[in-house]
């Protein structure tokens, strides 16, 4: 069975101090999970956070990097590198581009080599990069210019990978089991929630949609997870960023579904 793992960022109002991050990290592993995705809360240090994760059973699988930050400083740099040395993980994730370089070919492109150049600096410290996207990403600029094809293309597959969302792949108007394909090769593990469409409440053009948990919405599931297992995806991580209801719930239905449907 692949892994299934939880970006702890859904548990984002149960982690205000340590005493509430361990109780949360001991619930997530007690429903099954087998990693996080969990950046180092700003009260704790990393070797606080490890001997937690160990404590309770779980591993971290990436360590976290603010891209404009880290490649402005080699202090911010080898912060990261220092914080995945800890964790015992030799994968970097990453947060989104600037709000200001997502306007245009070129400024998608002016990512592009920052990420090039950063993903070099950690694959010569031996750890591989990943870029987070979202639904912006996917801007068209014209025929075969999306903001999504700029960045796969102008950045070397050595150095930079991708970390798809299938929630994000649909809010961008495309079949997450298809759009999937595009990342072969350059993902190892990949974002899951589901895509759910509330009740009417405004005009007809009105589609009000919401993050839910794995299999209570529309997303095609037999579809996605056939595609993931056919391009490499090792590790399926659950993020429901809002959840209507009890979080803990929501991330165990998820964790539940995904085995019933055969991760």
């Amino acid at each position: 069975m692949a892994i299934i793992g939880l970006q702890m960022y859904t548990l984002r109002k149960h982690m205000n101090d340590k005493e509430e991050v361990f109780e949360s990290l001991k619930k997530v592993a007690a429903i099954g999970y087998q990693q996080v995705q969990i950046s180092v809360p700003a009260f704790m240090t990393v070797e606080e956070l490890k001997a937690m994760l160990d404590e309770v059973g779980l591993k971290a699988d990436s360590a976290m990097c603010y891209v404009m930050k880290v490649n402005e400083s080699q202090e911010e740099f080898d912060k990261v590198i220092h914080q995945a040395e800890v964790l015992g993980t030799k994968t970097i994730r990453l947060d989104g581009m600037p709000k200001d370089m997502a306007q245009t070919p070129n400024g998608f492109k002016g990512y592009a080599a920052i990420l090039d150049r950063l993903g070099r600096r950690f694959h010569e410290a031996g750890y591989t990069m990943y870029y987070h996207f979202h639904a912006f990403e996917w801007i068209n600029f014209g025929p075969d210019s999306r903001g999504i094809d700029i960045l796969l293309n102008e950045t070397n597959p050595e150095y930079v990978g991708f970390q798809p969302d299938v929630f994000w792949l649909t809010s961008a108007g495309t079949e997450a089991s298809v759009s999937l394909r595009k990342f072969e090769g350059r993902a190892k593990y990949m974002h899951v929630k589901d895509y759910a469409v509330k009740a009417r409440t405004g005009k007809l053009e009105d589609i009000p949609n919401a993050f839910a948990s794995v299999g209570y919405g529309n997303l095609n599931w037999p579809g996605i997870i056939k595609t993931a297992n056919e391009i490499g995806i090792e590790q399926f991580v659950v993020e429901q960023d809002q959840c209507d209801g009890d979080e803990f719930e929501a991330i165990t239905e998820s964790y539940n579904n995904l085995r019933k449907f055969g991760v």
